[in-house]
């Protein structure tokens, strides 16, 4: 685990104690008079850190205690802030590296900036001064008391689904009947053997109600059983004794060795003649603690079966006895949740008065099919059924309703999640506060946030990208949010948190002042006087002036919303995310001129008035000033966009990524940029040799997305393309690992790309539009040994030998093709693309069809085509799915001619695609989308 630097349990004590060691260990000799300030401070932040850090895994800390942590943190705040201002002071071009020896040199100069500082060493002083008055004396932060260490009495929630009535569940048949069937024997498969099956999702889907029911209906055939409750820290003897004593009605010490309970399950159930047992383990959280007891579960080929649920999909794999039988339990369908919402508050649906029924719909959206939070709510709402404010309330902002009721049960579900998580990546869930609901959160934009709040330290910048995505994927391996955009290698490119997890992360955030989030809904009244740290704006909304935005780090805004320019009056602010906001106005340029500490800065274009801003913000990581645009609706006859103006960005010496909008040349003058890692989106035609050139000198850059259109031009053109790939060869050569390329042709140009460009190990995303002559290209394409991604667009004829040499690119696991001109018939895939997950069809005049043999990885399967044409081409609109073993998803869009196509030949196609889905033997999920032609065209 990497160390802590900034984190919602420390807030920023991690950072400031490793800014204090940097003095003590290189720079605090020639600060006479302090060093001794200095250590003393280090040590009683260090004992404030300890306390922080304890008291970070206390789940119901008591009053006195959060009045405590709530001053240590936000002292930690203060304290940065003014290190930070300090470094400021010091020198603005220089690095953290060197930085302490410049401020010790020019410790006069910091009389004009500071009110209460007069140098560095004052500054020291005073700062261990405001330490002395929160923690007069060490003891203060030890924590030896009984207010936390003895929480209350709470019932295990989860013991409730176990006695509940089954007349009062809804939704929960269909569920059983496929656990159910996972259970049974299958063709082919012994029916004796032992078998696990998982069931997966997070906390408060029903896993637990689930596995009770069918527990309930199946173990009478069972000549044992046992109900074993895991949860988050358990103790694996009193677990192994519990499963002893169910199974064999007999008692043993929860004080023996695991070994010797484990010995005595297996005796129990090995010994004896056809003992069949069933078991339910419930609520596994770590593969650890199954390793642990899974010995005890002696396959004695009577047939017995074990139930898992657990959170995390990593753990239900682990358990299963393979990965078809892990069970991916889903939220209620809106039938549902409306049934068990209104039946326990009105009795039935019926009874709902109909002034409450659009309150009503629009809390099941925000409940998002979870019975927890439904059964919640509805317990909420079921004594105050006449009150429309409350419903008004409760569906405007569930969170403040949550807030009310110290033992609901979702935020207690919820806050196991919560605390189980390591204390880095607890700040990493808890900043999704900051974003709306149902937002599409991309992966790269919150790492990056992620890294510029503190919240990850890693060995160096890509390291800690490296991080990040892991943190992000672990989220997503706990069922904490919700993956969206599944790439072919199977990782989430963006995310989206569940309402009720929302829910409870924005209460979370707002107890421990970690952000804070200002909507239409929002009661201000309770941020009176409040000191924000980081501040999201939901929309149109006011800030009240009574909110201390003095010392803010971080701000975002969604909606379309341009917030006030002065709210940019921080000097502290390290993130700034504007990328949802109209483009800024003049207004702001005095404003952002000042953001001297800021890492992160994204919106959606940068007028030039702007630009010349950019170019203070010596400490700036990530630029992201690119248009939110689709590839697909660039128009490539004039992809050309103006570059920064040069004197801006390259006079930012620590910039790692540079986001631009599709067709943005490079600014003159690249190469220093020393640090850039990252660039995307460079239109290379346009640039001039000299920033080519300069382009080669970047030796630290690892990502690059790069277009060129290709055209009859020569001259120029010819020897930008010749020092374009001469400058790819050297990134290579240095630490270029992913190269995103992208090739237009335009006015009927062609090119014979084999003869032009190298086979680049770099390339790994490609993307070729207009090319009138695949096969001068497709030889090329065979010798890219890391291809993996690749997008053809409107090419001309592709012919069978064309797909049988792109189906032997060696490392594709995307594929798309757009056809527009047609061929002679269907286009057939008769064998290779043995690595193919997802792949993508377009074509208005031929049909495709997959023989057997071919895509024998593919999981994913994107068809769109003209009704009349596939009927004509595929007879019956067979296109041979049966055919793809790991198929999980196949989404059709059919392009019906209004006057060839009848609603018959619609409801044929329809139920044909149906019907192949049925009898393949994945039952893999399907989409079906009509359209017309017309529409498509237009």
């Amino acid at each position: 685990m990497a160390e802590l630097v900034v984190s919602a349990s420390t807030g920023a004590m991690g950072s400031v104690l490793t800014k204090l060691g940097t003095m003590m260990d290189n720079k605090c000799k020639e600060l006479k008079g302090v060093r001794g300030d200095i250590k003393d401070l280090k040590d009683e932040l260090e004992a404030m850190h300890a306390f922080l850090m304890t008291m970070g895994d206390v789940e119901e800390p008591d009053e006195q205690d959060k009045v405590r942590v709530k001053a240590v943190r936000e002292l930690s705040y203060e304290i940065e802030d003014t290190i930070d201002k300090s470094m400021l002071l010091g020198d603005h071009s220089s690095s953290e590296t060197n930085f302490f020896k410049k401020v010790i040199s020019k410790t006069k100069e910091l009389v004009k900036e500071f009110k209460v500082h007069n140098q560095l060493a004052k500054a020291i002083k005073d700062i261990k001064k405001q330490v002395e008055e929160v923690a007069k004396r060490h003891a203060r932060y030890k924590i030896d008391g009984p207010s936390y260490m003895t929480g209350k009495a709470v019932v295990d929630l989860r013991a409730r689904a176990i006695y509940k009535d089954a007349s009062q569940l809804v939704g929960i048949e269909g569920p059983k009947d496929k656990l159910i069937e996972l259970l049974q024997r299958k063709e082919g498969e012994s029916t004796d053997q032992l078998k696990v099956v998982s069931i997966v999702g997070f906390g408060g889907l029903g896993k637990t109600t689930l596995a009770s029911r069918v527990s309930d209906q199946l173990r009478p055939s069972f000549d044992c059983w046992a109900f074993a409750p895991i949860s988050r820290n358990p103790d694996v003897r009193k677990v192994l004794s519990s499963i002893f004593s169910q199974v064999s009605g007999q008692n043993v010490s929860a004080e023996e060795d695991p070994h010797v309970i484990i010995g005595k399950i297996r005796n129990f159930l090995e010994h004896k003649s056809l003992r069949e047992y069933f078991i339910v383990v419930d609520d596994i959280w770590k593969e650890q603690m199954w390793d642990n007891i899974k010995h005890a579960f002696v396959d004695n080929n009577c047939g017995s079966r074990i139930i898992v649920t657990t959170r995390i999909n990593g753990v239900a794999k682990k358990c299963s006895s393979c990965e078809d039988l892990v069970y991916q339990i889903k939220p209620l369908s809106d039938f549902h949740s409306k049934k068990l919402f209104l039946d326990r508050i009105f009795g039935c649906e019926k009874n709902c008065p109909s002034n409450l029924k659009e309150a009503s719909d629009e809390i099941l959206k925000k409940c998002g099919g979870l019975p927890l939070a439904i059964i919640a709510i509805s317990g909420l709402l079921a004594n105050e059924k006449d009150d429309m404010d409350l419903w008004d309330k409760v569906r405007n902002s569930i969170s403040d309703a949550y807030g009310k009721c110290s033992e609901e049960n979702v935020r207690k579900i919820l806050s196991l999640s919560y605390f189980d998580l390591p204390h880095d990546i607890r700040s990493c869930l808890l900043y999704l506060a900051m974003f709306p609901e149902d937002y599409e959160i991309k992966r790269p934009r919150l790492v990056h946030r992620w890294i510029a709040e503190g919240f990850i330290n890693g060995k160096d910048e890509q390291d800690r990208v490296d991080l990040g995505d892991r943190y992000f994927h672990e989220l997503v391996n706990r069922s904490l949010i919700q993956p969206l955009q599944i790439a072919y290698d199977g990782k989430a490119g963006a995310c989206r948190v569940h309402d009720t997890i929302l829910d409870f992360l924005i209460h979370k955030s707002h107890e421990d002042n970690f952000c804070t989030v200002l909507s239409q809904h929002s009661e201000h009244k309770q941020l009176s006087g409040t000191r924000v740290r980081r501040l999201s704006l939901l929309g149109d909304v006011s800030i009240p002036a009574d909110l201390d935005t003095s010392h803010l780090r971080s701000i975002c805004v969604f909606e379309g919303y341009s917030p006030p320019p002065s709210i940019m009056d921080s000097d502290y602010l390290r993130v700034v995310d504007l990328g949802d906001c109209d483009i800024l106005e003049n207004d702001y340029a005095k404003s952002i001129r000042r953001l001297s500490l800021l890492r992160y800065f994204k919106v959606n274009g940068v007028p030039g008035s702007h630009g010349a801003c950019i170019g203070e913000w010596q400490y700036l990581e990530t630029l992201d000033v690119g248009l939110m645009t689709d590839l697909e609706t660039v128009d490539v006859g004039i992809m050309t966009e103006p570059a920064l103006p040069a004197e801006t960005v390259t006079r930012l010496k620590r910039l790692v990524r540079l986001f631009v909008s599709y067709g943005s040349t490079l600014p003159d003058g690249i190469q220093k940029l020393e640090n850039l890692q990252e660039l995307s989106n460079i239109n290379a035609d346009m640039c001039s040799l000299d920033c080519l050139e300069g382009l080669a000198k970047v030796i630290k850059l690892r990502h690059l997305s790069i277009s060129w259109r290709i055209d009859d031009r020569e001259g120029d053109n010819t020897c930008r393309l010749e020092k374009l790939i001469s400058t790819l060869c050297e990134l290579e050569a240095a630490n270029l690992r992913n190269l995103n390329l992208n090739l237009f042709c335009i006015k009927g140009a062609g090119l014979e790309l084999d003869s032009i460009f190298p086979s680049l190990k770099s390339i790994r995303t490609l993307t070729l539009y207009g090319l009138p002559n695949m096969g001068k290209t497709i030889k090329w394409l065979v010798s890219l040994p890391n291809l993996e991604w690749l997008w053809v667009g409107r090419p001309g004829v592709i012919e069978k030998k064309d797909l049988e040499l792109i189906g032997s690119i060696p490392a594709l696991r995307y594929l798309e093709l757009d056809v527009r001109e047609s061929g002679v018939g269907p286009i057939v895939i008769t064998g290779g693309f043995q690595k193919l997950h997802q792949f993508c069809f377009r074509s208005w005049h031929d049909a495709l069809i997959i023989q057997g043999g071919a895509l024998s990885e593919l999981r994913d399967l994107r068809l769109e085509m003209k009704l009349d044409v596939f009927k004509r081409d595929a007879g019956g609109f067979d296109c041979g799915i049966q055919h793809l073993p790991c198929l999980a998803s196949i989404s059709i869009t059919i392009t019906k001619r209004l006057t060839i196509a009848s609603s018959e030949d619609i409801e044929d196609a329809v139920r044909a695609f149906k019907s192949m889905v049925e009898a393949h033997k994945n039952r893999p999920t399907l989409e079906i989308d009509v359209r017309e032609l017309a529409a498509k065209l237009g």
